[in-house]
């Protein structure tokens, strides 16, 4: 009995004991826990360096085109492509009309040359009687013809000169005119005393024609030569 006693007052002064010291503990434990964990901080934030960033390759940015300029930047190609072909065709044309032009200019000059020559054979047969005329005439104011004879013949030359005249045909340069190879036949020379007259038409024996720069018939005339006296 005394036993029990005993140790149910030691059990009691042992509670009683912890219960005083238990708060004491609680806060030496949390000044221990106060010291040994120190304050959790926020980690620092640190920005990459670029040499830092070289093991992630090189950045490509990637930049989208408008639309809207793509569509611009097609419709510009087409453009200048219409207009090569445009030139293109252009100088095509311009060249095909030169072409033209001078296709009807040469035909225009052989058409000349063809009229020119259509009208010379038609009036040369005329030459032969028209200078059998002038022979008249001429031994008419010779000899003793009277004048209505000389009238008559002169009449009928001008009026064969004047059909000549409409068809374009004209005298070449006669009697008195510088002897020209180029329209002058030289049937004979004769001696001249007068220097002005050395290598001049003295006289025509056959009167030449020409149409334009055309000789339908060249001059039989005879040619001065100078001799000193």
């Amino acid at each position: 009995m005394t036993d029990e006693v005993i140790d149910n007052e030691a059990a009691n002064a042992a509670e009683e004991t912890a219960e005083d010291s238990s708060p004491a503990t609680e806060e030496a434990t949390a000044a221990t826990e106060d010291h040994a964990a120190p304050p959790e901080s926020e980690p620092e934030e640190v920005e990459a360096s670029p040499e830092e960033d070289d093991s992630e390759g090189p950045r490509i940015e990637i930049i989208e085109e408008d639309p809207a300029q793509q569509e611009i930047d097609r419709l510009e190609g087409v453009v200048a492509e219409l207009q090569g072909r445009l030139r293109a065709v252009s100088a095509a044309y311009q060249k095909q009309q030169s072409e033209v032009a001078a296709t009807r200019d040469r035909l225009k000059r052989q058409a000349a040359v063809q009229e020119e020559l259509r009208r010379g054979e038609v009036v040369s047969g005329l030459f032969e009687p028209v200078e059998n005329l002038r022979r008249s005439l001429d031994a008419a104011k010779k000899g003793a013809s009277n004048d209505d004879t000389v009238q008559g013949l002169e009449l009928v030359l001008k009026a064969f000169m004047d059909s000549f005249g409409k068809l374009g045909l004209e005298e070449v340069p006669g009697k008195g005119a510088a002897f020209d190879p180029n329209i002058h036949e030289a049937l004979t020379t004769i001696p001249v005393t007068d220097a002005a007259l050395d290598q001049a038409v003295i006289e025509v024996f056959a009167a030449g024609y020409r149409i334009g720069s055309r000789l339908i018939r060249p001059a039989k005339v005879i040619v001065g030569a100078y001799q000193e006296p």
